[in-house]
This record gives structure tokens, sequence and C-alpha cells, in this order.
């Protein structure tokens, strides 16, 4: 009489589990039922915010769901990474992420941006934006060899960035160890105070983004002399590249996404597969060139692997040059 019992029992526990996985599967498919909050770490109006509101829309009208943008900056990123870090893995709570949160954050807040970045996966790689270098109009370097020649005959020179740590200031580093000169870091809390100064010469370059210099450049205050790309800038093609001087120097600004991590394979493919497809909305494509962006898109994978190369170089560059947050 009792193995009957404990057959009945374990045909009820295997009805149970089919019924959950039944359920969990079905959940995966009806996703989104809800808004999505899509989490910008950084101040509203800079390119990620712009790029996650532009993508967003896009996505909006793809799922049938509207995505919701939250700005939530501090703390170098990690206020608004923390949130996502902690939220539900279900596809409701994503981060637009740049590299800085995953490439170079670990390495200079330590812990807390570790544990977040690990508590983290890839979804969808959007965008690259290539760094510039930029000098005042009057200055004598016109392409990346004239400003290697420059910083030699002048024994050193200053360049500008947003910020310790930024990439922009890892790139100076780079070519200062690469090229075997002397660079001058000073960091901004802002672009309209380093663009005021590199206009008005009182630093010898900044390091920036096409989108930041342009209305400089339309003034005819600066100009561009170099690209931290290895292949030509499409806006600029005869725009000197770093790396066509000094191998490795090239470096990208990444824009992506990121979710909670056990957010299921099938929600994330679903996600993944809206993005790609906002990249190739006209909307979001006129968008992306306005602010400088080339998109990129692709898998998951993809983006996984990118990721790792990005925080290598990085690290790298933080631990020879021995860059701390307080210079």
């Amino acid at each position: 009489m009792k193995k009957p019992i404990r057959t009945a029992a374990a045909a009820c526990a295997a009805l149970a589990l089919n019924a959950a996985v039944a359920n969990h599967a079905a959940a995966e498919t009806a996703y989104p039922r809800k808004p999505i909050t899509l989490v910008v770490p950084f101040a509203a109006g800079g390119s990620a915010d712009i790029l996650a509101r532009v993508a967003g829309a896009a996505v909006t009208a793809s799922l049938k769901q509207p995505v919701i943008v939250d700005t939530r900056a501090g703390a170098g990123g990690l206020v608004g990474t923390s949130l996502v870090a902690k939220a539900a893995p279900d596809g409701y709570t994503l981060l637009l992420t740049t590299d800085s949160l995953y490439a170079i954050n670990p390495a200079l807040y330590g812990k807390k941006a570790e544990e977040a970045m690990a508590h983290l996966m890839p979804v969808v790689h959007l965008a690259e934006a290539p760094l510039v270098i930029a000098v005042n109009t009057e200055s004598p370097a016109n392409d990346f060899p004239g400003f290697m020649a420059w910083a030699k005959s002048r024994g050193a020179l200053s360049f500008g960035t947003p910020g310790v740590g930024t990439d922009h200031h890892l790139l100076g580093e780079l070519i200062a160890k690469n090229g075997g000169i002397s660079l001058n870091h000073v960091p901004y809390r802002g672009a309209g105070a380093a663009l005021a100064d590199i206009a008005g010469q009182q630093i010898d370059s900044l390091i920036t983004l096409v989108s930041t210099a342009q209305p400089m450049i339309a003034a005819g205050k600066i100009k561009l002399i170099a690209v931290a790309s290895n292949q030509p800038y499409a806006a600029m093609p005869g725009l000197s590249r770093t790396s066509q001087t000094l191998k490795g120097t090239d470096m990208l600004v990444s824009y992506s996404v990121m979710a909670p991590a056990g957010t299921p394979p099938a929600v994330v493919s679903k996600l993944n597969e809206a993005f790609n497809a906002a990249l190739s909305d006209p909307v979001v494509a006129n968008k992306l060139t306005e602010l400088g962006l080339t998109r990129t898109g692709g898998t998951a994978g993809a983006f996984s692997q990118r990721m790792a190369a990005e925080r290598a170089q990085r690290e790298g560059i933080i631990r020879d040059a021995n860059v701390k947050l307080v210079e």
C-alpha cells in the first residue's frame, strides 16, 4: 500500500514542478507585462541620458510597454549602478551604462563598485564614441605627429579632461607612457570651464568628445588634431589617428545596457532584440549621429567579451600610471 502512495506523491511533485516550469516559461513569453525602468547613473541632459531616452522611445514602440528613464547620478555612477544591482532580476529594471562603470570604477572605487558589477549582466552594447585631442587654433600642432613633436620640444604639455579616472584622463596617461612624453593632467568638473580654458590658451590641449568640442570648433576657437581610434572617424576621415603613431592608443567611450544578474535568458534575448532593432530606427540613428556616436549593437555574448577587453586596458593604465581619485 505504501509504494502506490510514494508513487502518487512523486507524481504530484513532478506535476507541480512541471507546472512551475510552465508558469515560469509563460511569464518569460509574456514579457513585458508592465513598464520598464531604464536607470541612467549620470546627470540629466548628457549623452547617456539622451541616448537612453531616444532608444527607450523606440523600445517602447517595439515592446508595447513604456520605457521610463530614471536618472540617478552620484559617486561616479555608483549610485544608479547599485540601485539596479539590487533590483529584482525580472527585466523590469535596467541600467544604461558607459564603460567607466565596469572597466574603471572597480579599480578606483574598490569593493562597492566591484560588488555592484558582480550583480549585473550584459544585455547589449549600443554605441561608441571616439575620444579626440583638441588644441587652440593658434597651436603649432595640426596632427598627432605634430602634437608629439610639440610636446617634446616644450618638455611638457598640459591636457584637460572631465575628471580624474575618466577615459579621457586614462588616454592622456597612455599617450604619455607609450610616446615617452610628459603630459600634465588638468581635471575639470564641467565641459564649459575646460572649453573656455582651451580657447583662452590656459591649457595646451583637451581630450574630449566631438559633440562636446563642436560649439568651439564651429566658433573657430579650437581645432581637432587627432582621434583615438583604429578606424578613420567617419565625419572627419582625414583626421589623424593616434594609433597610426602609437599602437594601442585607441580608446572609445562605450554605451550599453545591463540587467540584474539572474535575469532569465529569454528576457535578456527579447531585450537584446528590441534594442538592436531600436538602433536601426531612423530617429535613433540620426540622434546618434548628432551626438557623435556610432551605433554598434550585437549579442550579449559579444558585449561580454568587449567588457573584458576594455576592463583589462583601463585597469592596466590605472595601475601603470598609479591613478588615484584624489590627485
